[in-house]
């Protein structure tokens, strides 16, 4: 068995609605049209169908799909600390249901992973790997039909918690013989909570301590990046930086391919991520020491003192944001911020993202303060060594960043921050006459989705 390399997701980051009743064909197309491996089914948060890994069964068996050998389905589940418990299992039987029919029809497993959201604990790990034994164990009993092993891939989707991945693989696989395992990297939350900088750093970090945890316990590791097309979101599906973020991110196995590259790029720039992602795979990993801890510490409390003074703006522009899948609206599943005795309800990162565009005023540029006092204490190089497309990154988002509108939003303070940052990295604004007049538009979902057609990504 191939572990997968192209992970097709069901992201809200394009600008193109997608329903889920049409999420079933464009699975099939993933393979077909675009190279996927893996399709994602994803309920965390999302109103799927859960008969829809069973109908992307059936009709990759019709239509004569490598199931189950060149082509998987994996379920991405709601976390059951996070929402409700019934839900996180019935996407569970959802999984074991599209086994039933691909053994049942096909004689193939279509699902061998599912991949559990926000982990920060071993505990939830283990209640899921222990349901789906039981779930796999009545099926067989009960339809003499054997689904399968079913196995959970950790998603750690928090700076801190990446940082301590050993610690975690380490718990959930001891006292088991395994050769190889998965775990998923998430950029994108990581990066609304604790901002770019402590995000990429930990990312970074996190894929060097998986080369010394191989070395102590003899297990292959196979990570999953998972990255958008903005830099705030990792850049990875970003047809200008893809080149440069395979190489920045070295030791990846897997990286998602989102909604945004594959809808709102061409495809010739579409076939360019897909051939860097392909042809950088595996590379060695790069050596990243426990200098950086300190950084990333100081860099996310810098962050979070800065989000804070404006995350009141950032609801109220956020409101407009169009959704392009069918989720749950933020406003009842988003991602929280406390403020003192005070929790802030804030946007998931697409949301989030697609609204600091809107204010022209792109999210990587959140850190300007901080970089300010690397830049000043002469610490800014240490930085851009673990992380060498960061100013790539910032050059590309100038593009997007209007002073003047960003100053009607937010202020002064922080666009004086921006620009000061840019004078230390040798960067200036440059959005084109086209997006600039977008930007001084009035907000509306309309006005949104235009600025980003421009982009090509929603968020």
């Amino acid at each position: 068995m191939l572990v997968p390399r192209l992970m097709c997701t069901q992201h809200p980051d394009a600008t193109v609605k997608i329903t889920a009743a049409e999420e079933v064909d464009e699975a099939i197309v993933a393979y077909t049209a675009y190279g996927c491996d893996e399709v994602m089914v994803d309920y965390e948060g999302k109103m799927t169908p859960y008969a829809q890994p069973k109908e992307i069964v059936v009709k990759a068996v019709r239509g004569g799909v490598p199931l189950g050998s060149k082509f998987y389905v994996t379920v991405r589940l709601p976390n059951p600390k996070l929402e409700e418990f019934d839900r996180a299992m019935l996407s569970l039987e959802a999984a074991i249901v599209a086994n039933y029919f691909s053994r049942k029809y096909a004689d193939v497993q279509a699902v061998r992973w599912v991949v559990l959201p926000m982990v920060e604990d071993v505990d939830t790990v283990m209640l899921v790997r222990k349901m789906l034994r039981r779930k796999a164990e009545v099926y067989k009993s009960e339809t003499g039909i054997d689904v399968g092993e079913i196995e959970v891939i950790p998603l750690m989707e928090d700076a801190f918690v990446q940082l301590k991945v050993k610690a975690v693989l380490g718990d959930v696989f001891r006292g088991e013989e395994v050769r190889e395992v998965r775990v998923f990297l998430g950029k994108s939350d990581s990066a609304v909570k604790h901002g770019h900088l402590a995000s990429a750093l930990s990312i970074a970090y996190a894929l060097s301590a998986l080369t010394q945890f191989e070395s102590e316990t003899g297990v292959r590791v196979r990570p999953i990046l998972g990255m958008g097309s903005p830099p705030f979101r990792g850049a990875l599906n970003n047809p200008r930086l893809a080149h440069l973020e395979v190489v920045q991110y070295a030791g990846y196995h897997t990286a998602t391919i989102q909604s945004a590259v594959r809808y709102d790029t061409s495809l010739d720039e579409y076939v360019k991520v897909k051939e860097s992602i392909l042809n950088a795979c595996c590379a060695a990993r790069h050596k990243v020491g426990e200098e950086v801890l300190h950084t990333i510490q100081q860099a996310s409390t810098r962050y979070r003192q800065t989000l804070l003074k404006y995350v009141d703006k950032v609801v109220e522009v956020a409101r407009l944001v169009p959704g392009t899948r069918d989720r749950v609206s933020w406003k009842e599943y988003g991602r929280s911020l406390a403020d003192g005795d005070r929790v802030v309800n804030m946007p998931r990162a697409i949301v989030y993202t697609s609204t600091w565009y809107a204010m022209g005023f792109p999210p990587t540029l959140l850190d300007a303060p901080f970089v300010v006092e690397l830049a000043k204490s002469d610490k800014l190089d240490d930085v851009l060594k673990v992380l060498p497309t960061y100013r790539k990154e910032l050059e590309y988002d100038f593009e997007f960043f209007d002073p003047a509108t960003a100053e009607k939003y937010l202020g002064g303070e922080l666009v004086k921050a921006a620009l000061e940052a840019a004078d230390y990295l040798g960067l200036e604004a440059r959005p084109s006459p086209t997006y600039l007049a977008l930007l001084r538009m009035p907000r509306s979902e309309p006005n949104i989705i235009a600025m980003g057609k421009y982009r090509k990504f929603l968020g």
